[in-house]
């Protein structure tokens, strides 16, 4: 089978692949670090007064919502993306998440907030593993650690666009979180514009008869493989959205001045975002010369490291602003493992629907911590002193990592 994979050039095609599944990653992370930069002034006029001294558990509701969608439209995509091709899967999943972004600036009550965000969980999921298999299926074998590493970047680039905006918007002109979430049916108006010109995957074309279930994922031969993936998952989904989600609002907590809030929590994403691109960039390059194993482990151990540095050793906003720089680097940059060795790990057949349920299903599990990280801050003095409890559960993808089989120089399995 000849296809752009097999060659050892990167020609236009491939680099429109990455273009095009480049602009839905950065709406990707827009979607999703709108809800973490904008939790507090959203919180505040959507809960009832009596409850705002819970903030911080409600915004934990919310994470875990969205982490509900995510996880089960990322099931559902990556099952619909194997069986219906990456394409269409694609296109649908950017509408869904885009058309329902822009409800939430509509919301009256954090109920309704909670269900537009439970949807846009869902399209977010669905587009992650479809679209992360297409540039994997496209581009060639040389360089898809480094086209993987560029493509996750993407998402924090979003990140930076939201926490821009946010200092814009909410500091200096003063509007309203409602206008952020408008901002997000943009991606709908991409899609719509461009839907011609996504290609479908030559590998996934050719296999398109081969019927595929869930059930696979356990069979001989794919298990070892999927379960490993499934812990690495885990250690990186926890740690992020059990600790690190709370990064904005953990500054904004530091900050004595109320007016100044959207100043620092808009700086903290924006710092955390520019340290996750280049976390997430270098990683890709990192695992096409020592390997995908010990380039994660090096990035699990920065992890471990760095949790407990921020939120145990900093009490001032100024510093704890720039170390996001840092926590950016290693707990966001460690995502890239998903997109640059779990499609090495699986078959075309059944790739889409594997790295779904290992990057959604994890996102099931991420929802505890997510729900328990408020009273537990409440529990132990402080939120810092109980995302440091969290730390450890890099430890857990450390030891994952060691039962996944190197995949550095071999082709992607047909």
């Amino acid at each position: 089978m000849t296809t752009l994979a097999n060659s050892p050039r990167l020609d236009r095609k491939a680099w429109g692949v990455l273009a095009l599944t480049l602009v839905f990653w950065v709406a990707d992370g827009y979607d999703t670090f709108v809800l973490l930069i904008t939790a507090r002034p959203t919180l505040t006029e959507l809960l009832p007064h009596d409850q705002l001294p819970h903030l911080t558990t409600y915004q934990g509701y919310l994470v875990a919502i969205t982490l509900a969608g995510w996880a089960t439209g990322g099931i559902v995509g990556g099952v619909l993306g194997d069986r219906l091709g990456r394409r269409r899967t694609m296109i649908v999943a950017v509408a869904v998440y885009s058309v329902f972004t822009a409800c939430s600036a509509l919301s009256g009550n954090w109920w309704i907030f909670g269900l537009t965000r439970f949807l846009t969980g869902l399209g977010i999921g669905a587009e992650w593993g479809v679209g992360t298999s297409l540039l994997q299926e496209v581009w060639p074998e040389r360089w898809r650690a480094r086209g993987a590493g560029l493509l996750q970047a993407g998402f924090s680039v979003g990140g930076v666009l939201v926490s821009g905006l946010w200092v814009l918007l909410g500091s200096t002109l003063g509007l309203s979180w409602r206008w952020m979430y408008l901002f997000g049916v943009i991606p709908l108006v991409v899609v719509l514009l461009v839907r011609r010109s996504i290609p479908e995957s030559p590998r996934w074309a050719a296999q398109r008869k081969r019927k595929v279930g869930l059930g696979e994922l356990l069979a001989p031969g794919v298990r070892r493989n999927f379960l490993g993936a499934l812990a690495v998952s885990i250690a990186i989904t926890g740690g992020w959205w059990a600790v690190s989600s709370f990064l904005p609002s953990f500054v904004g907590g530091l900050v004595d001045d109320p007016k100044r809030i959207a100043f620092y929590t808009g700086w903290a994403g924006a710092l955390y975002n520019l340290g996750e691109i280049a976390g997430c960039i270098l990683l890709g390059f990192l695992a096409e010369s020592w390997g995908r194993k010990l380039t994660i482990q090096v990035y699990f151990a920065g992890c471990v490291a760095i949790v407990p540095i921020v939120f145990l050793l900093v009490h001032d906003a100024a510093t704890a602003t720039w170390l996001q720089l840092i926590a950016g680097f290693l707990t966001g940059g460690v995502y890239s493992w998903y997109t640059v060795h779990t499609p090495e790990l699986f078959s075309t057949s059944i790739r889409a629907t594997a790295i779904s349920v290992v990057f959604s299903g994890s996102r099931y599990l991420a929802m505890a911590g997510a729900v328990l990280i408020g009273p537990l801050a409440s529990a132990v003095g402080g939120f810092g002193h109980a995302a440091a409890i969290f730390a450890p559960i890099y430890l857990l993808g450390m030891l994952a990592v060691l039962f996944l089989p190197e995949t550095k120089g071999k082709p992607l399995p047909d």
